[in-house]
């Protein structure tokens, strides 16, 4: 059973988050909203708690920047939406993709990997 597409927002603003809603419900997309309490959980867990386990870990820090994990998304799907988001000047500073790689690590982990991948980019420019 393939999973349903959904994006799960951290530190994104609740009116660009209502901007990208009406594309969202068009294209059969959940969009949930979640805090820095939710730092410490399987990335997995957070997307599809009835699909995996959780082995929450206690994380202090707390990241002010905004992120976004798309789950479910097949190549296409992901284009459409990306590409929509760039027509309409809807940038996220950080986005995920929910893969096999990282199901299991916490969301704390998931975000400081890609805010570094981040960072490289930036530097080679």
């Amino acid at each position: 059973m393939k999973a349903k597409q959904k994006i799960i927002f951290l530190n994104v603003s609740e009116s660009k988050i209502n901007k990208m809603r009406p594309v969202l419900g068009l294209m059969g997309i959940a969009a949930e909203i979640i805090d820095s309490g939710r730092l410490g959980d399987n990335v997995g867990y957070i997307a599809y708690p009835e699909q995996y386990e959780n082995q929450a870990e206690t994380v202090s820090e707390d990241f002010g920047e905004e992120f976004m994990l798309l789950c479910g998304f097949d190549q296409k799907s992901l284009d459409a939406m990306l590409n929509f988001m760039r027509k309409n000047k809807m940038n996220v500073s950080l986005k995920a993709m929910l893969t096999e790689t990282n199901k299991n690590w916490t969301l704390s982990r998931l975000i400081k990997e890609i805010s570094a991948e981040r960072q490289m980019l930036m530097r080679k420019k």
